[in-house]
């Protein structure tokens, strides 16, 4: 509409091109409103929330924040239940494993988790041990290769061919080679002594036994076991049943 002009004669083609404006600002132009056409003022605010609701887009955004709100609150309604979920099943059996601040083993004694198994991982020359950090009674179990074994019974159960008790408490493994020893050691203290005999004569001594030729102390190369003994850094001791 190049021949238009303004109320003071300026063609409208001639007016200078906004490169911005903002909602306070208005147009000119002609509106029919109720059967009436004339020109009017027309804010850029008013034109802007008119187009919006024309399009819907009002509509939009606030479906758009209303489901945005919705997914969140379910989000974090999911996260809690499985977090709850994880809870209630920690330390228990068939359920989750728990450990503490420690990096042992819990266990839910019905209301809290309580440390009961200590871990210390294997490194290049030890293997990994495990520690039981509750109190056991005696009909706590201790699994074997021969099976279950109540505490009650570990004594017992350790006294076959296998293991013995020396020094009247301490249990070990029974070696695989056994000696007697000669009825003409004497005993000095605890330490045994052999007969000048065995010092002129050392093939008569028992296998993995040496006597010192100064003293005549017995001396051990702990490759045999005599009951009753100890090696003690190499000298042949008699200890009590």
């Amino acid at each position: 509409m190049s021949g238009t002009t303004t109320s003071s004669g300026t063609p409208i083609s001639s007016l200078p091109q906004a490169n911005a404006v903002s909602a306070t600002d208005t147009l000119v132009g002609v509106v029919t409103s109720s059967g009436t056409t004339q020109a009017e003022q027309v804010p850029i605010s008013v034109l802007t929330q008119v187009i919006s609701e024309t399009i819907g887009l009002s509509d939009a955004v606030s479906s758009a924040q209303t489901a945005a709100a919705t997914a969140a609150a379910q989000a974090e309604q999911a996260t809690e239940n499985a977090a709850n979920g994880v809870n209630v099943a920690r330390g228990k059996a068939n359920g989750v494993a728990a450990l503490d601040a420690s990096g042992n083993l819990a266990l839910t004694d019905g209301t809290t988790l309580q440390p009961a198994l200590a871990v210390t991982p294997a490194t290049q020359t030890q293997p990994a041990t495990l520690k039981p950090l509750l109190t056991l009674d005696e009909s706590s179990k201790v699994r074997t290769l021969s099976g279950d074994i109540a505490l009650s019974e570990m004594a017992t159960a350790m006294q076959d061919d296998d293991y013995l008790t020396v020094l009247g408490a301490a249990v070990v493994a029974r070696p695989s080679t056994t000696g007697t020893i000669p009825a003409d050691f004497t005993v000095n203290g605890n330490v045994y002594v052999a007969p000048a005999s065995y010092i002129s004569n050392p093939s008569s001594l028992p296998a993995g036994l040496s006597v010192d030729a100064d003293t005549g102390i017995v001396l051990t190369d702990g490759s045999i076991f005599f009951p009753n003994t100890i090696n003690n850094v190499g000298v042949l001791c008699a200890v009590a049943e």
